[in-house]
């Protein structure tokens, strides 16, 4: 399986390169899902707060909640993009590896 020359002339393997692409998208939907737990717990304590905040705090903390809320909501949307984006271009990979051509004959080859 050929790899990828990058800059420098190190190979890279198109497997191995899109492992680490997955694995890092594990480890953002890791962080996403912790920021998640964090914002429905500061709702949770704000709906519980019992009159303990003043209108105006509690209000900008409802708001700040919200706001990222929305956040982690179009974060997950971009994350799913992306893994789908890797599926793709794994296939595609997959494809184009399975139809290739022919190897090219050399000149030298041609008129033996």
């Amino acid at each position: 399986m050929p790899g990828v020359c990058c800059i420098g002339g190190a190979g890279v393997n198109f497997s191995e390169r899109m492992e680490g692409i997955e694995a890092n998208l594990d480890d953002l939907q890791a962080g996403l899902e912790a920021c998640s737990r964090a914002a429905n717990k500061l709702d949770g304590d704000t709906a519980n707060s019992n009159g303990f905040l003043s209108a105006p705090l509690l209000r900008s903390l409802v708001d700040h909640v919200k706001n990222l809320l929305t956040s982690v909501r179009d974060q997950r949307a971009v994350l799913q993009d992306l893994r789908r984006a890797v599926l793709k271009l794994r296939d595609e990979e997959t494809a184009r590896r399975a139809v290739r051509p022919p190897p090219v004959r050399s000149t030298a080859a041609r008129s033996r």
